[in-house]
């Protein structure tokens, strides 16, 4: 049955001649771009004035050349039209080398070669009206012309938007650099410098209006918008609504066989259980309805009740099939057809669906999620095997070699909702009357296409149940439906809830990696590294990482290497050092000057071939943390990597990582260390350090109990006192006089103000400062660097000939302690243990008062597996007594609800009663589970040494024991 979209006729404009390109550059492009806050007047916002521009702009279309726009659409909305150019910016910026003839190391030369080289240096440096060109190629690229044309000859807008449009379907046409440069040259040339600007922006499918797509849409026509919401054929919108005053049916609104759409999304649970279950069991409004829905509903027992299913982890696909032909679809419109096949006679999915339908069907919607299957296995596969098994699948239709042959796996479709079926919209009928209709349409082909379970649920119990069924399975989560709900294309509706257990969230693949480079770009990438330790420790590089960061992440990391980085193409860095694969950086950092990043990876990257050293690199990953805490000795190596992978890659169970809200805060984030926190004014606990100014430049480790203070903490704790605090200093600046430059490590930017002869001071005179409530005199042991002579001897008369200072009363054990080592005793006196005492006494006794702490796993309770064997008894004891000692509470019973951390020793680990103890562990947390649950981290009794060693409770997922 075909659609009222299968054949539209073109609309025709009064004036035959074309349009001028000037006219979308000066009357739309130009005026939208120099739209602001500051000249939105007379309107009462921005948006009132780009939404009054672009209806100027379509009333003179109207006036001037009459109903049909769509020639003046294609260059409105680049970034919608089907001409693919094959041109991204790199490409663009050598064709633009070539094409204006710059020589090699010219300064225009050099500025298009590294316009995203440091991009968030020069974000840092750059003004309002500047930032907003940083990363602008056509902008750039025009304002280079513009210096190169001799401005004795300008040009004058002679080109049509025909023209314009007609070089552009040329372009699609050519491949060859030479053939691109001979169609481009002549016509740059009679292009205006705006003009090559917006050109160029079309080439790379930029979008135009931005956000005010929408606007122009509605300003075209009233039903445009919905429209294409349905449809991203942008010829067929333009052409069937060419008059505004002809409206289209509501029921032409709806999704059409063989045209793409963006389906309905889900929302997270915001809510609690009981609410989300009132809010999904509104009962049907039964007036007006049709009698025989009516039926089917109280047939159905659907009153009272709603849908429970399993999130899959897949690809989200919408499958259209009309006449024999299929269309393949993603939720963000991108075409599949020719992966998984455009008839039953050839591809991966298609060639098995010769019978999957009642004979009756002859058009059909389904929106369901496309996964991998595995023979071998017999279970589903990780998220990053299915495009290789959809290519593996391919590959098998030709006679040619294929090279997944010992995957053994295929696409599988899981079908969860029917949307059209022979020329029907289904859309606005109830969740409950879809379901019975796809059990009816769909004829199941096991393992190749297949209808997703579901159960009806009423309480919030059910929920309980089915979360407990999830955790038990390591599954990614449920979803909740209502079960009269409708299907709303390109929306995100509360009727569609996700619901995932907590837990889920820490799991996937988190390895410590050390930056060995960086490909500086708009968004900059760090190169990271594994060391061979089989190749005397050479670095090869693993995977690049630029997610996860913000601009004071960036300022931060580079304020560390910034002295470090070596420019890859001028000097290469040594193979015994490091080696990279066919992907190369800009930059490139010895890893013992370098920093140690934590990745988090949805999983590992199987791909047939990759552009790194290692091998391997890993999929969907971002920055987690920056490990302050870690060396780069400490590191993964590419041996214990690819023991990780080969157990990846063999555990058919292994839990699947979840994307976790990267937006939210937790444990270690570097959203709670670096990310830039509204500005409030401190709440000043005294005047202590009134009419001071501080620059802090490192972090303070206290000397007797090893707490690290970060610098921006101490920050706050100055400016809580009455300080003012800077970030930078110079020596000829006029407020050096007022000013204290506190730290204890040499850094770059130190030992810049050290050479400018400035004195450097210790944190802990703050600290002492803060805990005495007075300004406490300078002396020796609070110096770092002094380059005055006079504040030298000053401070020398400060301190006894021991070394303990008059002025403070502690003793200190590098003072008189050091003098009375030097006595004739009968047994020698050593300063180590005395200290180590004090630390421990302060430890037994549980106080914290001025930064001591009470000890390193206050609060935390642990449950620890006797294992089996002669030695699991003294085991047990020993992790037993370190827990205790370090402030840990250890129950004896396994109480699920109050433990944080089970720990299971090396004697059950070593006899195979780990994997047996995590699946009761599992069995058990899956029946407790309640939904404010939080679940414990199941760990090896490493977890507890390792967070001894670090003085600080280390991350449980690192040392967590799974399946």
């Amino acid at each position: 049955m075909s659609s009222f979209l299968d054949h539209v006729a073109e609309p025709h404009n009064f004036n035959p001649v074309s349009a001028p390109f000037d006219l979308l550059v000066s009357d739309l492009f130009l005026k939208l771009d120099a739209t602001n806050a500051e000249n939105k007047a007379p309107y009462n916002s921005v948006s009132e004035k780009k939404t009054s521009i672009i209806e100027t702009f379509i009333d003179t279309w109207r006036t001037h050349f009459g109903p049909n726009i769509y020639s003046a659409v294609r260059l409105i909305f680049p970034n919608r039209d089907a001409r693919k150019y094959y041109i991204k910016d790199v490409a663009l910026s050598r064709l633009v080398v070539r094409l204006l003839g710059l020589q090699k190391g010219s300064a225009d030369y050099t500025m298009i070669q590294n316009w995203k080289k440091s991009y968030h240096h020069k974000l840092r440096l750059a003004g309002d009206e500047e930032r907003r060109s940083l990363g602008d190629l056509s902008l750039l690229v025009s304002r280079i012309m513009s210096r190169r044309r001799n401005a004795a000859d300008a040009v004058k807008s002679t080109v049509s938007v025909d023209e314009v449009n007609d070089v552009l379907d040329r372009l699609t046409q050519t491949s060859q650099a030479s053939d691109q440069m001979e169609l481009l040259g002549p016509f740059l040339a009679r292009l205006t410098i705006p003009e090559v600007r917006f050109f160029f922006s079309m080439i790379l499918k930029e979008s135009m209006l931005s956000f005010f797509e929408r606007s122009f849409f509605l300003s075209w026509h009233p039903d445009a918008y919905e429209l294409f919401k349905v449809c991203n054929d942008m010829k067929k919108i333009f052409w069937l609504l060419s008059d505004p005053s002809q409206r289209l049916d509501p029921k032409q609104l709806c999704v059409q066989p063989m045209y793409q759409f963006v389906p309905q999304s889900s929302k997270k649970l915001d809510i609690s259980y009981d609410a989300l279950c009132k809010k999904m069991t509104v009962p049907l409004e039964r007036r007006g309805k049709d009698p025989k829905l009516v039926q089917a509903y109280d047939e159905g027992g659907v009153e009272g009740h709603f849908l429970i299913e399993e999130k899959l982890d897949g690809d989200r696909m919408l499958m259209h099939m009309a006449g024999g032909k299929f269309l393949w679809h993603t939720r963000r419109r991108r075409d599949y057809t020719l992966v998984y096949g455009e008839n039953v006679h050839i591809g991966s999915l298609t060639k098995n669906l010769a019978s999957a339908f009642h004979e009756s069907v002859h058009s059909v919607i389904l929106d369901g999620e496309m996964v991998a299957w595995s023979k071998d296995r017999n279970c589903l596969l990780p998220f990053g095997t299915l495009r290789s098994a959809a290519v593996q699948e391919a590959l098998k239709q030709f006679d040619i070699v294929d090279v997944y042959e010992g995957n053994n796996s295929w696409p599988l479709y899981i079908v969860f909702d029917i949307l059209h079926l022979n020329g029907k919209d289904l859309t606005s009928l109830p969740l409950f009357y879809r379901k019975q209709l796809l059990k009816k349409v769909v004829h199941e082909v096991p393992h190749r296409f297949e209808v997703l379970e579901w159960v009806k649920a009423k309480h919030p119990e059910d929920l309980k149940a089915n979360m407990q069924k999830i955790v038990s399975e390591n599954n990614e989560g449920i979803m909740v439906k209502s079960l009269l709900s409708k299907y709303r294309v390109y929306s995100r509706d509360s009727t569609w809830i996700k619901v995932k257990p907590e837990y889920l969230e820490s799991f996937g693949e988190n390895l410590d990696l050390v930056v060995i480079g960086k490909i500086g770009r708009v968004k900059t990438s760090y190169v990271c590294g594994l060391r061979d330790d089989e190749n005397e420790g050479t670095y090869k590089s693993f995977c690049a990482v630029a997610n996860g960061f913000s601009n004071a992440v960036y300022r931060q990391i580079e304020s560390k290497l910034c002295n470090f980085w070596v420019d890859y193409h001028l000097q290469k860095p040594p193979k015994a050092v490091m080696v990279f694969g066919t992907k190369k950086p800009d930059f490139w950092i010895h890893p013992a000057n370098s920093v140690v990043l934590e990745i988090k990876a949805r999983s590992i990257e199987v791909t047939a071939e990759t552009p790194y050293a290692a091998g391997s690199t890993l999929h969907n990953l971002w920055c987690r943390s920056v490990r302050e805490d870690k060396g780069y000795e400490e590191c993964i190596s590419l041996q214990e990597y690819h023991d990780l992978k080969s157990r990846y890659s063999r555990d058919i169970f292994k839990t699947q990582a979840v994307n976790r809200d990267r937006k939210r805060d937790f444990e270690n984030s570097i959203y709670q260390k670096y990310n830039k926190p509204k500005r409030r004014k401190p709440n000043e606990k005294s005047s202590l350090f009134n009419a001071t100014t501080f620059i802090i430049a490192t972090d303070y480790k206290h000397p007797d109990t090893g707490e690290v203070m970060a610098a921006a903490t101490m920050r706050r704790l100055v400016a809580e006192h009455g300080g003012t605090v800077w970030l930078d200093l110079h020596k000829d600046d006029a407020r050096v006089l007022n000013t204290v430059i506190i730290g204890e490590v040499t850094t770059p930017r130190l030992g810049r103000w050290m050479e400018e002869g400035f004195d450097i001071v210790r944190p802990q005179w703050i600290y002492e400062c803060v805990q005495r409530r007075f300004l406490v005199p300078l002396e020796p042991q609070f110096m770092f660097h002094v380059t005055s002579r006079k504040l030298g001897e000053a401070i020398a008369h400060r301190e006894d000939e021991f070394g303990d200072s008059y002025t403070i009363s502690a003793a200190s054990s590098k003072g008189f302690l050091h003098h009375l080592l030097g006595l004739r005793v009968d047994r020698q006196l050593k300063a180590e243990p005395f200290e180590r005492t004090a630390q421990d006494t302060a430890l037994a006794a549980g106080a914290y008062e001025g930064g001591i702490h009470r000890g390193l796993f206050y609060g935390a309770a642990f449950y620890i597996v006797l294992g089996d064997g002669p030695l699991a008894r003294s085991e047990y004891c020993r992790v037993y007594h370190r827990i205790g000692r370090f402030g840990g509470t250890v129950m004896q019973q396994r109480e699920l609800n109050r433990i944080g951390f089970i720990v299971v020793p090396d004697s059950a680990i070593n006899n195979g009663g780990a994997k047996r103890m995590h699946h009761e562990l599992l069995q058990e947390l899956a029946k407790t589970f309640s939904e404010s649950a939080r679940l414990p981290y199941v760990v090896s009794a490493d977890f507890i040494s390792a967070s001894i060693a670090a003085g600080e409770m280390v991350d449980a997922s690192c040392y967590a024991i799974t399946q």
